[in-house]
């Protein structure tokens, strides 16, 4: 099983777009972690319509698209190697049993055969188009612990002020509810991969994630994925 899939690879926009969490995808030899497959089809094992969007910002904008090619379950390409969920064993009340004693040898299995190829893919993007920008793509669930998440997209930053205003207000301009750094929070560290590559290749980067109520359905995912591209090129063009 391939650890990741570039899209478009002579696209020629300043435009980087990543997607850590593209795929519910886990080799057979893991047994699905212990888990049945409509658990690892819901947000704990991807995040879901990230990876159809990408698709269709790739097309429209002509940029290349690194997608990661495994479950967020199996290891988290959007988490440091340091950090606690890395590797879960539970993820919203659902224990994965898969994980629940990984040793040493398979800790560092995993991020040999799955975690290191899919950044030194993304380092390998940005190596040949400087000037780029970043963008890391992701959906968020509705719902969380009883809280009812009322707005269709968040703009994660921490460094690029500026760059989150002009693409979060060409967003809503588009007719979208816009939040800065939420769900989550850039300011928090909370946009690894972005941050990480970003810095690594001196190109401004954000996070983008996308209400995943507003992407169960191809008809809703191409328009609002045909929105985020027209703020896209109004934000590379600025």
């Amino acid at each position: 099983m391939a650890p990741f899939e570039v899209l478009n690879p002579q696209g020629q926009a300043p435009l980087v777009l990543t997607c850590e969490h593209a795929s519910c995808a886990i080799p057979v030899e893991y047994d699905d972690l212990g888990l049945e497959s409509e658990e690892i089809r819901e947000h704990i094992g991807w995040d879901i319509g990230a990876r159809h969007v990408t698709e269709i910002l790739a097309q429209h904008c002509d940029a290349v698209a690194v997608l990661g090619g495994v479950s967020r379950l199996l290891i988290d390409c959007n988490r440091d190697l340091s950090d606690h969920d890395l590797i879960i064993a539970e993820s919203h009340g659902v224990r994965v049993p898969g994980n629940a004693h990984i040793d040493t040898v398979e800790r560092e299995r995993r991020i040999r055969d799955f975690y290191r190829p899919y950044h030194e893919a993304i380092d390998g993007v940005l190596a040949q188009g400087p000037g780029a920008f970043l963008l890391s793509v992701h959906s968020f669930t509705s719902t969380l612990n009883g809280r009812v998440r009322r707005f269709d997209a968040g703009v994660l930053f921490d460094d690029y002020v500026v760059e989150a205003e002009r693409f979060g207000g060409a967003l809503a301009t588009s007719g979208l509810r816009v939040r800065y750094n939420q769900p989550y929070s850039g300011l928090e560290g909370l946009i690894f991969s972005a941050r990480t590559h970003g810095q690594r290749h001196q190109v401004r980067y954000l996070e983008l994630e996308i209400n995943n109520g507003l992407l169960r359905e191809a008809s809703a995912i191409r328009r609002i994925a045909e929105q985020i591209a027209a703020a896209l090129r109004s934000l590379l063009e600025a």
